[in-house]
């Protein structure tokens, strides 16, 4: 199944969904062999696409400089996932597989490769989070127990939530410190203008161009660009939103420093119900460790030790052993502190 067009419509084309009129009632039921009265209907409607029966167009095979720009794009997205499992602490290698194997039948749409083509030559930041943020709104999808055609909208949106970019002047792009007002208003529009983008592609269905539209939004309706609000933000949206946050705040910008994974998280938990989904933020939660097994902790009382387990099952509050007191001297006996039963305690530092 695709999505065509107004202007793509084609007699003898089969619809795989029916065609519904403004008050909700089906014009065309799935199945109809299109006709020229089908088509012209359908124009007097102000129907402007439609979904029909087979594949989107892949890439050909034996068309080299695809196959050479698509291969490109992949190993530069698995090195962003690299950097993602080991910086940003997320469980399991088994859902970076999958959203892998989902990236690469992205990248094998026709018509949809050149954008990824573009946000990357245009600013290596940009390919880099978005490639980053697409990877944790496909494993909160996964989660979520998203598969098929729902989970690729969802890969697809968010891996092209900020395409709307690559029409933003590269001077501000660029810019090595922070953005001003003017700078900041113009940036703003590639929300809307992402969403032009994916809406003139056939292969994009509206559920990933809303991700472009609405990944700025906030629950309580203090986004951009529209100041949507709770229900009015696509679900997928939501998701793509969050994963945004997540990844552009746990990397390193020209004008800031990246945070640790538990300052990130403590600041979207915090945020709550105001800017995010708290059901989709628990989503995120209990994908990624915010205390990695084996990681060198630094705890309140300035003692060091490492991460043994855990006593929930967000991963929350772990098991130290500790392995050096407050003066930096080895302990020769290992004490084991367990973060729930033990309040007065918490790790100041991850290193």
């Amino acid at each position: 199944m695709r999505r065509v067009l107004r202007e793509g419509i084609r007699m003898g084309m089969k619809l795989a969904q029916p065609v519904y009129g403004l008050n909700g009632q089906i014009v065309l039921n799935s199945g109809v062999d299109l006709t020229e009265f089908h088509i012209s209907k359908m124009a007097e409607l102000d129907i402007k696409y439609i979904y029909i029966e087979g594949e989107a167009q892949l890439i050909d095979v034996n068309d080299e400089a695809a196959q050479n720009a698509r291969q490109e794009i992949l190993l530069s997205a698995h090195q962003a996932l690299d950097e993602v499992r080991v910086g940003k602490y997320v469980h399991t290698d088994g859902v970076k597989s999958k959203v892998l194997a989902l990236l690469d039948d992205c990248c094998m749409h026709k018509e949809i490769q050149p954008l990824f083509t573009a946000m990357q030559t245009c600013n290596d930041y940009l390919f880099k989070h978005a490639v980053s943020g697409y990877f944790f709104a496909a494993m909160m999808g996964i989660s979520r127990g998203l598969e098929g055609q729902r989970l690729h909208d969802l890969g697809m949106g968010a891996l092209l939530r900020d395409v709307g970019m690559i029409t933003i002047s590269r001077d501000i792009l660029n810019k090595p410190e922070a953005l001003n007002m003017e700078e900041m208003a113009i940036v703003k529009k590639h929300t809307e203008k992402g969403y032009e983008i994916l809406q003139r592609n056939a292969d994009i269905s509206l559920a990933a161009a809303n991700c472009a539209l609405q990944h700025h939004e906030r629950f309580d309706g203090s986004g951009y660009p529209r100041g949507a609000k709770d229900s009015g933000i696509h679900e997928f949206a939501q998701i793509t939103a969050i994963a945004d946050v997540y990844s552009s705040m746990t990397a390193t910008t020209p004008y800031r420093k990246a945070l640790p994974v538990y300052d990130t998280l403590a600041i979207i938990e915090k945020a709550g119900a105001a800017y995010f989904n708290p059901e989709l933020v628990q989503v995120l939660v209990s994908n990624v460790a915010i205390y990695p097994l084996g990681a060198v902790v630094r705890l309140n009382n300035q003692s060091v030790g490492i991460v043994h387990d855990y006593a929930d099952e967000l991963r929350t509050k772990p098991i130290v052993n500790i392995t050096a007191n407050a003066a930096g001297e080895r302990v020769n006996q290992v004490l084991t502190i367990d973060m729930a039963i033990n309040p007065a305690l918490y790790i100041a530092e991850v290193s």
